[in-house]
C-alpha cells in the first residue's frame, strides 16, 4: 500500500468510527412504582418509539415498591426512577445523592373512599385501610387525609400494601379493607357501587410532589445528554397523550387492564388532561409539604426545598422552546 492510499484508508476507518460514535444510542433504563395512570407516559413514550427518536436505548421496569424507589438508582440498576416524592426527599435528608428533575403531577390527585357500612371516619379506628406500596403517593395521601378525617395512620389504623388499583379496588369492594386513597376513576367505580367518599384531596389546596422523576446527581453529571434526551422523549409523550385521547385511552386500556370505558376516560381527564403538567418543572411547595411531614427530623426542619431538585433539565427546554413546540 503506497503512502497516499495509507492516508486514506486512515482516514476513512476514522470518519467511519466518528460516525458510529455519533450514532451511539446512550443507554438507560427506567423505572416505576405501581401500574396506574400517573405513570402511563413512561409506557406511551415506548411505544411511540420517543426514546428512540432521541438516541436513547431506554428499558421501562416497573413495579418499584414506593419506599424503595430509590434503591434501583443507589444500586445503578437504574438510572431514572418515576414515583412518589417522598422516597427521594428521604434519601437526600440522609445524606444521599438522589436528586428529582421533573415533576409530572405536582397536586395531590387521591380521593378518600371508605366501605359502604362505614357511616363515618371514626368508624375506621382499628379498621385496615389499603394503599399501592408503602411510600408511595397513595400511602402519602391516605396518611394525610386520614389525619385531616381525625383518624391517626399510625396509630388507629392499619395501612396494607396491596399493588396496582385494580387489586386495591378489589380489597375495598371484598370488605379486605374499609378505606384506600383512589384516583378518580377508581373512586367513581367505587361510588357507584354504593362506597363513600369521605374527602377529596384536591380540595385541600395543598401542593405535593405527586409523581416525579429523579435521579442521582452523579449521573447526571456524567450523562446530562441523557438525561436531556430522556426528559424531552418524556415531555413529547404528554404533549401526544393531551391532544390524541382516543389512542390513549387504547394504551391506557392495554396496560392498566380497565375495560369500563366511563372509568378510563375518568382517569383520563384527571391525569392527563388535569394534572399532567405542560412544563414539568419539580413543584418546590410541593417538597416543602414532604418536608412539613417528617417533623421529626431535625434536618427537615433546616433544609431548603430547591435542596432536593435540579430544575436545569426542564429550563433548558423551557428556555429553548423546545416544551412550547411539542404541544404545537
Amino acid at each position: 500500500m503506497n503512502r497516499r492510499a495509507a492516508i486514506f484508508f486512515c482516514a476513512l476507518v476514522c470518519a467511519i468510527a466518528f460516525a458510529s460514535a455519533g450514532q451511539a444510542q446512550d443507554k438507560i433504563r427506567a423505572a416505576f412504582g405501581s401500574l396506574a395512570a400517573s405513570h402511563m407516559v413512561l409506557l406511551v413514550a415506548k411505544d411511540l418509539r420517543l426514546f428512540q427518536k432521541y438516541n436513547l436505548d431506554a428499558e421501562i421496569v416497573g413495579h418499584i415498591p414506593g419506599a424503595k424507589a430509590v434503591f434501583p438508582l443507589i444500586s445503578g440498576d437504574a438510572q431514572v426512577v418515576h414515583a412518589a416524592g417522598p422516597p427521594f426527599v428521604l434519601n437526600a435528608l440522609g445524606g444521599g445523592e438522589v436528586v428529582i428533575f421533573m415533576g409530572l403531577i405536582n397536586t395531590m390527585s387521591f380521593y378518600i373512599v371508605a366501605h359502604k357500612d362505614i357511616a363515618n371516619p371514626a368508624q375506621l379506628k382499628g379498621k385496615k385501610v389499603g394503599v399501592s406500596t408503602l411510600g408511595s403517593s397513595s400511602d402519602f395521601s391516605l396518611r394525610y387525609g386520614l389525619s385531616k378525617l381525625g383518624v391517626d395512620p399510625e396509630k388507629d389504623v392499619t395501612v396494607l400494601a396491596l399493588g396496582d388499583s385494580a387489586i386495591r379496588v378489589n380489597a375495598l369492594t371484598s370488605g379486605t379493607i374499609q378505606a384506600g386513597a383512589y384516583n378518580l376513576g377508581e373512586a367513581l367505580h367505587l361510588k357507584q357501587q354504593g362506597h363513600k367518599q369521605l374527602l377529596d384531596l384536591a380540595l385541600t389546596g395543598v401542593e405535593y410532589q405527586h409523581t416525579a422523576a429523579a435521579t442521582t446527581r452523579g449521573f447526571l453529571t456524567r450523562n446530562r445528554r441523557a438525561v436531556v434526551n430522556y426528559t424531552k422523549a418524556i415531555v413529547e409523550s404528554m404533549a401526544w397523550m393531551k391532544s390524541h385521547k382516543d389512542e390513549s385511552l387504547k394504551m391506557m386500556a392495554k396496560y392498566l387492564r380497565i375495560m369500563d370505558r366511563q372509568v378510563l376516560e375518568a382517569q383520563y381527564e384527571e391525569n392527563v388532561s388535569k394534572l399532567y403538567v405542560k412544563k414539568p418543572y419539580p413543584t418546590l411547595a410541593g417538597i416543602r409539604t414532604i418536608l412539613e411531614s417528617q417533623s421529626k427530623n431535625e434536618k427537615a426542619k433546616s433544609m431548603k426545598a430547591d435542596q432536593f431538585v435540579d430544575m436545569s433539565i426542564v429550563r433548558e427546554l423551557d428556555e429553548s422552546g423546545f416544551i412550547d413546540n411539542a404541544y404545537r
